[in-house]
């Protein structure tokens, strides 16, 4: 049972991050300095660490996977980024 557990999570653990290895592959490849490159790595970083802790951990799974707490958290980061 704790065989079938774990290729469960690691199948989740697979699929929903997918697309973050292309960005990450972008910014190791395109971009200059490595000012971007450690930053983009760190962010890869803690986006797969907060992937993996939301999976096994529900309250976190529940607060991240409504539909707008990822917009509310990343709202006020655009708006100091970008004024």
């Amino acid at each position: 049972m704790r065989a079938k557990k774990g290729l469960y999570y690691g199948f989740l653990t697979t699929f929903s991050i997918g697309p973050s290895y292309l960005f990450i592959l972008r910014a190791w490849v395109m971009e200059e300095g490595t000012e971007k490159k450690v930053s983009a790595t760190t962010g890869f970083i803690t986006g797969q660490l907060m992937m993996f802790i939301s999976i096994y951990y529900a309250p976190l799974h529940l607060a991240l996977g409504r539909p707008h707490t990822i917009i509310v958290l990343a709202l006020p980061y655009l708006l100091f980024h970008f004024f």
